[in-house]
């Protein structure tokens, strides 16, 4: 049964007959019910409902972020934020089809291109990420820091020192993220902290600047983190990275507790300093 607002010349809310009235950010609309639902459920229909479903359950997860991130350009679309995530990544978020052929019908994995990935859209002038390699990986009272660098505006744009820069980490096998606080433009480093229990996780950096009227930068890929263990030896927090890559390239790191420099592959130079909690800073290559 439907609810009438505002007298007999208002919207209404509910269903009458065939057509359902609601209310979307402050605009009232109708839409009809199917009298008749045909699902033959092919194939291409199952693999197309797992894709967005799994979509939904991504988006679900980035909420907080994706809130931020397309604000204005999905009020702009007339759009929910979800909705304009699935609409701009279209390409990123795909269903792979089983090759098994004992395989139940429709089954796969849902497969996400993350380097690719849109997590905010907008206008603000962005900042230069110098990449996973250039940042420090930490163990601060039991869950996992990264600090990154950063130029503030490469581009020469019009921008503001006091505009928020943020960095967004996802956990790629968790389907789950954690969104840093936010630093001043003019700041030049960010750090953002990961739960101890992603250890092991392979894990994606994106960051993304907001201006004093929450305007968003686009959301730029900074690099992605292989494989981040944690454990304990000498008596101190060890951090063990099998592997990082991003803009500056990848390297295998391996760090024994009494040793202070750590040998990269192809002339990369890293230094660690396992006395101040497991800290490792690494160096450009060179």
């Amino acid at each position: 049964m439907a609810k009438q607002i505002g007298g007999i010349n208002g919207p209404y809310l509910g269903r009458v007959g065939c057509k359902v009235g609601y209310n979307w950010r402050d605009i009232w609309c109708v839409r009809s019910i199917p009298a008749v639902f045909h699902d033959p459920e092919t194939v291409l229909q199952l693999h197309q409902r797992n894709r967005f479903g799994s979509s939904v359950k991504l988006a679900a997860r980035l909420r907080d972020i994706l809130l931020m991130g397309f604000y204005h350009s999905s009020r702009k679309a007339q759009m929910t934020e979800y909705n304009y995530f699935q609409k701009i990544n279209n390409g990123c978020l795909a269903w792979e089809p089983s090759s098994q052929p004992s395989s139940e019908k429709g089954a796969g994995m849902f497969v996400v291109d993350y380097e690719n990935l849109k997590l905010s859209e907008g206008p603000v002038a962005p900042v230069a990420f110098f990449g996973v390699m250039q940042g420090g990986v930490e163990v601060r009272g039991g869950a996992l820091a990264i600090t990154i660098p950063f130029e503030r505006n490469p581009e020469h744009r019009q921008c503001n020192g006091n505009d928020k820069v943020y960095v967004a980490v996802v956990n790629a096998r968790r389907r789950e993220a954690v969104l840093s606080l936010p630093v001043y433009r003019r700041m030049h480093s960010i750090a953002v902290e990961m739960p101890a229990a992603w250890a092991g996780d392979e894990v994606h950096l994106y960051g993304f600047v907001q201006d004093s009227g929450e305007r968003m930068s686009s959301s730029i890929y900074i690099g992605e983190l292989h494989r981040l263990a944690v454990e304990a030896g000498g008596g101190h927090d060890v951090v063990l990275v099998d592997e990082l890559q991003g803009e500056e390239g990848g390297g295998f790191v391996q760090q024994k507790p009494e040793e202070d420099f750590i040998t990269f592959p192809e002339g990369n130079r890293g230094v660690a300093d396992t006395r101040e909690h497991g800290k490792v800073g690494f160096l450009n290559p060179g």
